[in-house]
């Protein structure tokens, strides 16, 4: 695991997917928390024989895991062709080869000829659906999965906590924000989202639970045939326990991979490797911190959209609310990934 510091604000990858090079692959296979919880998972569900579909293998190590846990045969869908190549190396390093069948393609523009007995999947972005892994579950399990077929992960829930990230604002702030990508850079993100203000996007960060002003609430679930809308409004309610400074929230998620592996990436603690190296937390910043006392209440609006299908990025967060006490507003916010709206 990498030397991180706590609030230290990392370019959120969730949303450069085709700018992902060797570099956070590498991240991604060192990455403790994960290997090894999906390792277990796979483990436990691939049987003897199974016929296994990895959507979005990259390097290919979950697929080689299905192989050596005795799938018949490995399909892997893969949008990179690179990364793709480094996964067919993979398995031939591996004696595996023969059984491993990989496909340079978008899922919706595949088709196989017969259902898979389990279908394998790590699209999950730090807030969950961030990946816009919804849609494309959904539309697999419906045409690859076998009635009664086993999906890994089973379930994914994400939350939404406030936050006094009073060094992450401060960087923002100063644009101190790193990139593991050395090649991209969050200005290139904030020029194809035509974004203005800093503010209006996400991070990745570690933000400890010791900045937490309230409880966290839960914002999305998935789970069965990942048939829920991948559009929504919900509005969550904050009861403030802390006298502190709003600067935004925290958002994470929970994946019940198999029946008896869940993979919780809320953790803070570094050393301890109970937070993930590759995933982090997002931060979710307010453009101006508003101070708060115990017994604040805090009100706020989260919502997931979609843009025009003409643009490259299509998914729309927005979050807004306001903050009263003793039923007085003290404090207001309204950020989003694409400013048109907030000018609508």
């Amino acid at each position: 695991m990498s030397n991180y510091a706590l609030e230290q604000l990392w370019s959120p990858l969730s949303e450069s997917l085709m700018e992902w090079d060797e570099a956070f692959h590498h991240l991604m296979l060192n990455d403790e928390l994960r290997m090894t919880a999906y390792r277990k998972a796979i483990f436990e569900t691939v049987r003897p024989g199974d016929r296994v579909l990895d959507l979005g293998t990259g390097t290919g190590i979950l697929s080689q895991w299905a192989l050596e846990a005795g799938a018949a045969h490995v399909v892997g869908i893969d949008l990179s062709l690179p990364v793709l190549a480094q996964a067919e190396a993979r398995m031939k390093q591996a004696g595996l080869a023969e059984r491993f069948q990989p496909v340079h393609a978008l899922s919706y523009d595949v088709s196989l000829p017969e259902p898979v007995d389990v279908l394998i999947s790590e699209i999950i972005g730090n807030m969950a659906d961030n990946e816009n892994f919804q849609p494309i579950l959904h539309d697999a399990i419906k045409r690859f999965l076998k009635p009664h077929g086993k999906l890994l992960p089973q379930a994914t829930r994400s939350y939404l906590v406030p936050v006094a990230a009073r060094n992450a604002h401060a960087d923002l702030s100063a644009g101190r924000i790193s990139s593991i990508t050395p090649h991209y850079e969050v200005s290139q993100l904030f020029r194809d989202r035509r974004i203005s203000s800093p503010f209006n996007i996400y991070y990745d960060c570690i933000l400890p639970r010791s900045i937490y002003l309230s409880q966290p609430q839960m914002a999305t679930s998935y789970s069965g045939d990942w048939g829920q809308p991948s559009t929504y409004s919900h509005t969550l309610f904050f009861s403030l326990t802390e006298d502190s400074v709003l600067t935004g929230f925290k958002s994470y998620f929970v994946a019940q991979l198999s029946d008896t592996t869940n993979l919780d990436i809320s953790g803070d603690d570094i050393a301890g490797k109970t937070t993930s190296d590759s995933w982090k937390h997002a931060y979710l910043p307010v453009t101006h911190p508003i101070e708060v006392r115990v017994g604040d209440q805090l009100e706020m609006n989260w919502s997931r959209s979609m843009m025009e299908q003409s643009c490259s990025f299509s998914q729309v967060y927005r979050w807004r609310g306001v903050v009263r006490r003793g039923g007085k507003t003290i404090g207001t916010f309204d950020q989003c990934t694409d400013e048109t709206l907030l000018h609508a």
